[in-house]
């Protein structure tokens, strides 16, 4: 029982992690857009997907891969080490290989506003850099993680508060929020490093080698993933239409929003799925289908809200109406609705080890989401943009839906 509650309160740790990132993100939606207007936010929105894309490159899997080898070798402070700074110099030269990406494409393809705003977004960047989420999750105690999360998230809005006054000092809503991070997860490292002793510097070129060529695989899958969403918004910002771009990367915001809420309760569900489907298949069957009906319930109800209030929606997070915005919305009211039982399906292959299935599928989805970024952007009418997240996740079932039965063959 105490072990079974321990595992219980360590994932309702986890799912509050992404629930306040969440919630604190939508909070900060309405109070960005008002501040500097809609076309500033644009900018805003598309140096954050650069952020997190490259955010993915550098963590180069380590919050996947990192968490076994944590809890391996959580009890040799010496190994531990070895864990430890290998991931960290990783990420070190993954970072500088990207920072000198972005400086030579600002000399030659990054228009000016926006390459300043892909450098003030490094500090999210430099922030996810220093991120030990791998190692509480490891050791299931994500309290302290909790609370340095929810300080720096508060200390971001604060400071956006106090120092973002007009559309002019947008490039900084994202050096704030890195800033706060970098802040919270420095206080984590120092404590890190102490209290396990982490104090065995030197790690073998063998090691590195070995954690380079086993996480290729994992950060390849991870990358493809991100860039289903984000490739169409770096499109989009290439058309030279600010408004266009403000009105889709609200738009794309939401659709972030609504994935983050899905895996929250995906978080939750997994640890009792994965039991379930070991040791009681049947179990875990009736489970997926009051799950599946669960999500049609509220998410169908999700979905009629962005249908039918999207006009009030973008007043209250804009402050005054704007009709492509609100048509971009209602393009995408089933997205929720797809995305949570997409979910389901992701959760089969996952509890059946198929990995390399689920990277063919993403594989697969970057491809289909570049073919229509081309036919968007080259025959279609700006107008329906907002249909390209769902398209995308629709896009997803039946592959999901195919490779699981052929799993079951």
């Amino acid at each position: 029982m105490s072990r079974n509650f321990s595992a219980f309160f360590s994932f309702a740790n986890l799912s509050f992690i992404q629930g306040s990132n969440v919630l604190i993100q939508l909070l900060l939606i309405p109070i960005i857009t008002r501040i500097v207007g809609l076309q500033e936010f644009g900018l805003v929105m598309l140096a954050s997907s650069y952020a997190a894309l490259v955010s993915i490159f550098i963590n180069y899997g380590s919050n996947q891969s990192g968490v076994k080898d944590v809890a391996q070798e959580k009890e040799s402070p010496s190994n531990l080490s070895k864990v430890f700074y290998s991931i960290y110099i990783v990420r070190i030269g993954m970072y500088l290989v990207a920072l000198l990406g972005l400086l030579l494409l600002s000399n030659w393809l990054i228009p000016r506003a926006t390459s300043t705003h892909f450098l003030f977004a490094n500090m999210i960047i430099v922030g996810e850099l220093l991120n030990p989420f791998f190692f509480f999750v490891a050791l299931q105690k994500l309290f302290l993680y909790n609370l340095m999360n929810l300080f720096s998230k508060v200390l971001s809005v604060v400071l956006i508060l106090w120092m973002v006054k007009s559309p002019s000092d947008s490039v900084w809503v994202n050096f704030f929020l890195g800033f706060a991070q970098i802040i919270g997860y420095v206080f984590l490292l120092v404590y890190l490093i102490k209290k396990f002793q982490l104090y065995h510097f030197k790690v073998p070129i063998t090691q590195l080698k070995q954690y380079l060529k086993q996480n290729f695989y994992l950060t390849g899958n991870n990358l493809s993933v991100q860039l289903q969403q984000s490739i169409f918004l770096f499109t989009v910002s290439g058309m030279g239409n600010a408004q266009l771009l403000g009105a889709y990367s609200l738009c794309d915001k939401l659709v972030w929003s609504f994935r983050m809420l899905v895996i929250s309760f995906f978080n939750v569900v997994y640890p009792r799925a994965a039991v379930l489907h070991k040791e009681q298949p049947i179990a875990w069957k009736k489970l997926k289908k009051q799950l599946t009906t669960l999500l049609w319930l509220v998410l169908s109800a999700v979905a009629l809200v962005l249908l039918f209030f999207a006009n009030q929606l973008v007043v209250i997070i804009t402050g005054h109406p704007d009709d492509l915005t609100a048509l971009f919305i209602q393009s995408i009211c089933l997205m929720p609705l797809v995305a949570g039982l997409n979910s389901l399906n992701v959760t089969e292959l996952l509890l059946r080890n198929q990995y390399k299935q689920i990277f063919n599928i993403a594989l697969i989805l970057l491809s289909i989401s570049i073919l229509l970024s081309i036919l968007f952007t080259q025959w279609g009418n700006p107008r329906v943009f907002g249909f390209f997240p769902i398209l995308v996740e629709m896009g997803s079932i039946p592959l999901y839906l195919y490779f699981i039965k052929k799993t079951r063959e």
